[in-house]
């Protein structure tokens, strides 16, 4: 958890370098990777230390099969647990 939240902090710092890192690891032009990181995934989309959507994606597991029945109050506690940061 230390080192994903570690390369979410440098993927939106101010180092310029950011940008040109991404660009040249996933071959596409540094204005591409601007846009995408600034307008498709902000950095709070990306939180390590947030869970958002339980309360839509709960029903749709359900509807799927992917589990049998909602999950009570207490599991999605149980079963998400983030360390806290340092």
């Amino acid at each position: 958890m230390k080192a994903y939240r570690e390369s979410i902090d440098y993927m939106y710092s101010s180092n310029p370098r950011v940008i040109t890192d991404y660009a040249e690891f996933a071959k596409v032009p540094e204005s591409m990777v601007q846009r995408v990181r600034d307008e498709f995934f902000p950095k709070s989309l990306v939180n390590p230390d947030q869970i958002h959507g339980l309360d839509s994606l709960i029903p749709e597991a359900v509807n799927l099969k992917f589990i049998s029945a909602p999950l009570t109050k207490e599991q999605p506690a149980e079963l998400i647990q983030i360390s806290p940061r340092k």
